[in-house]
């Protein structure tokens, strides 16, 4: 059973990402990163930018002109309506929730890209 999932970008969220993007291709993977933690159960939130889904990612539907996607098997820790606002701590980090619960308040954006550390 799969669920279509929304994303809802606030104007200066969508104004970071776009930044953190640098006009070059690539897609905001919301995650959930449970590598080192011993439990899937104690995983993290995180947003990366890669450059493209994998065959396992599912798009998620935002009318903000940015590509993001969720790995199938962690898209069922989520809600279905999500949304993303810049963080009150930290102006290059976002908050991630949904109608019912917060996903973090300060949620760095790590472009894990190839061609992220390459100079241009």
């Amino acid at each position: 059973m799969s669920m279509d999932l929304t994303m809802r970008v606030s104007p200066e969220a969508q104004s970071l990402l776009l930044e953190k993007l640098g006009g070059r291709p690539g897609s905001i993977r919301v995650a959930y990163d449970n590598e080192g933690c011993g439990c899937s159960l104690s995983g993290a939130i995180a947003l990366w930018i890669v450059d493209e889904p994998k065959t396992s990612d599912l798009p998620i539907s935002s009318d903000s002109g940015i590509s993001f996607i969720v790995d199938r098997n962690d898209s069922v820790y989520f809600d279905q309506h999500l949304s993303i606002t810049i963080s009150g701590f930290d102006k290059s980090s976002v908050r991630l929730a949904s109608d019912g619960q917060s996903y973090g308040s300060s949620i760095p954006i790590d472009d894990r890209r190839e061609t992220a550390s390459s100079p241009s």
